[in-house]
């Protein structure tokens, strides 16, 4: 691929690309559109706007790091694949365009004829996928622990006795769990509890799978390398858009006989994209930068919130188990007016609701210095 295939795509971007405020939607800033310095607290990763997207694809022309693929296989999204398996502790990994497709294909596969698939009840795979798993794949998914982040050995025990009572025969396949939780605010499961799961699914012949969309987060909070997550279970899927900001996709990795022709099961979903370059080559250029770009998001925010704290007028809460997520509330303030002095200082927050402020902490902070930040952070509550 080389630069001048990009300037007709840049060219386009640039001019279809529409104003941010008719995406203004669930809470999201109508501030201006993103500049070198925009900060905001609404995502996991940078969000790159049309334009830095088709710069960022033209600089790695340039510098030759974009072999194209076919059908989804092979070049840069090859290498993709071996980077991904690797860092979160397999043999092997599979690209697919999107993470609700990789968590299907994962329970689908692991299951075989063993259809039933113990998920949490606040789980994506549950939730939000317009119940694929049981309409296209014939899965019965067995939601546990409502409305929390986890739920016990003894409530899979339970699952398992009740199985075996049944008149006709069947067998539990797959548990599927997700950390963290976004429906729970990203909450995160330790490490333990999910070695104690999959310990004991392994000694039951019970297949399990991780749905680690935002794993890499929750590796920077618990100090555990995503490859240790990945090795408790037999696959494991982490998303390419939240953190490593491609415009879409996801790695689904496992051992070797689990992946071996695994393209053809993402063709049959129509997932298998006759060209995927343009969200691999992204992905891999922010691979190795994301754990440090996000400590470093981190730490700053920490240095920004204690500044901010001072002010009588502004109070912190961290979630518990949390990752990202930090709440702020204001007192003897208008949040409406405070959120549109922030937007007019190019830094986005979700609206004000019952709990405050919810700011997602991401890598896009390590745009403006703290202190400056924080003057920004002070001039808008002088507004409000």
């Amino acid at each position: 691929m080389r630069r001048r295939d990009f300037v007709k795509l840049g060219s386009i971007l640039a001019a279809t690309a529409t104003p941010r405020a008719a995406f203004a939607e669930n809470g999201r800033s109508e501030g201006p559109w993103k500049s070198a310095k925009s900060v905001d607290f609404l995502y996991d990763g940078l969000n790159l706007s049309p334009m830095e997207y088709a710069n960022l694809l033209m600089k790695l022309a340039d510098e030759g790091k974009i072999k194209p693929d076919f059908y989804s296989n092979g070049g840069v999204v090859e290498e993709l694949e071996v980077k991904f398996a690797k860092l979160l502790g397999k043999e092997s990994g599979v690209f697919m365009p999107t993470g609700t497709l990789a968590n299907h294909i994962a329970i689908r596969k692991l299951s075989g004829n063993n259809r039933r698939v113990i998920v949490q009840e606040q789980s994506h795979i549950y939730n939000d996928t317009g119940d694929c798993s049981q309409i296209l794949s014939g899965l019965n998914l067995i939601p546990l622990g409502t409305n929390a982040i986890e739920f016990s050995l003894d409530d899979v025990e339970k699952v398992i006795a009740k199985t075996k009572l049944g008149r006709v025969e069947a067998q539990l396949g797959t548990i599927a769990i997700e950390t963290p939780v976004r429906r729970q605010r990203d909450r995160m499961i330790s490490y333990n509890s999910l070695k104690e799961m999959t310990e004991y699914a392994r000694k039951n012949d019970i297949k399990t799978h991780l749905d680690g969309a935002r794993l890499f987060k929750q590796s920077v909070h618990t100090g555990i390398e995503p490859r240790q997550y990945g090795e408790l279970f037999d696959t494991v899927f982490t998303s390419m858009w939240k953190c490593f900001n491609a415009s879409s996709g996801a790695i689904l990795a496992g051992d070797r006989s689990f992946t071996d022709k695994l393209f053809h099961e993402r063709r049959m979903f129509g997932g298998g994209l006759p060209a995927a370059w343009v969200f691999a080559a992204v992905a891999l250029h922010y691979a190795d930068g994301f754990i440090d770009d996000y400590k470093l998001a981190w730490s700053n925010s920490e240095k920004l919130f204690s500044e901010l704290a001072r002010d009588e007028r502004v109070k912190f809460g961290k979630i518990e188990n949390g990752t990202h997520f930090v709440n702020m509330q204001l007192s003897n303030a208008n949040p409406e007016k405070f959120r549109a002095g922030l937007a007019k200082r190019n830094i986005e927050v979700a609206k004000y609701g019952d709990q405050g402020f919810m700011f997602k902490i991401n890598p896009s902070i390590n745009r403006v210095p703290v202190q400056e930040l924080t003057g920004l952070f002070h001039e808008a509550l002088t507004e409000s």
